[in-house]
C-alpha cells in the first residue's frame, strides 16, 4: 500500500470514529488529522529498522501531544482527539492472528502474537500517558513563568 493511501485511510477511519464518539462538527477535521499524523509518524519511523513497539509508542505520544494542543485551540476535551486518534495504531490484525493461531492449535505462534499484541497495546497506553505528562509539565512551567513575570511588574 502506498503511503498516501494509508494516510487517507487513517484519516477517514479516525474521522469515522470521531463521528461515532460525537465529536463536535467544528473539530472533526482536526480529529481526522490527529489520527493521520499518528499513522504518519509510525510509518516514518518503521522503515528505518525501528521496532514496531517503539514506533507505536512514539506515534501514540505524538497523538497525545496533538490532542492536548488541539483541545486548547478548539476548546473541546482532549479525549475527543486521543481516543479516535489511536485507532490507526491499534494492533487489531495481530490480535486476530493470535486468536486464529490458538484456534488452529498453534499455541507457540499464538503466545508469540499475543505477547506482541500486549506490547503494542502497552506502548499505546504509555505513549498517551507520556504525552499528557509532557504537556502537564510544559503547562506548569508556563504558569510558573507567568507568575514570576506578574510579580516583577
Amino acid at each position: 500500500m502506498s503511503w498516501w493511501l494509508g494516510l487517507l485511510l487513517s484519516f477517514l477511519s479516525t474521522l469515522a470514529y470521531c463521528t461515532l464518539f460525537n465529536v463536535p462538527v467544528r473539530a472533526l477535521l482536526a480529529g481526522g488529522l490527529t489520527g493521520a499524523i499518528g499513522w504518519l509518524v509510525y510509518n516514518a519511523i518503521s522503515p528505518y529498522g525501528m521496532n514496531a513497539t517503539i514506533a507505536t509508542f512514539l506515534a501514540a505520544t505524538t497523538v497525545s501531544l496533538c490532542s492536548q494542543f488541539l483541545s486548547i485551540y478548539l476548546r473541546v476535551p482532549s479525549t475527543n482527539f486521543s481516543v479516535a486518534g489511536i485507532i490507526p495504531l491499534v494492533p487489531g490484525s495481530v490480535a486476530y492472528r493470535s486468536m486464529l493461531a490458538f484456534v488452529e492449535g498453534n499455541y507457540l505462534n499464538g503466545i508469540t502474537l499475543a505477547t506482541q499484541t500486549c506490547l503494542l497495546a502497552g506502548a499505546i497506553a504509555a505513549g498517551l500517558m507520556l504525552g499528557i505528562s509532557i504537556f502537564s509539565v510544559w503547562k506548569g512551567l508556563v504558569a510558573r513563568n507567568a507568575g514570576k513575570r506578574a510579580k516583577t511588574n
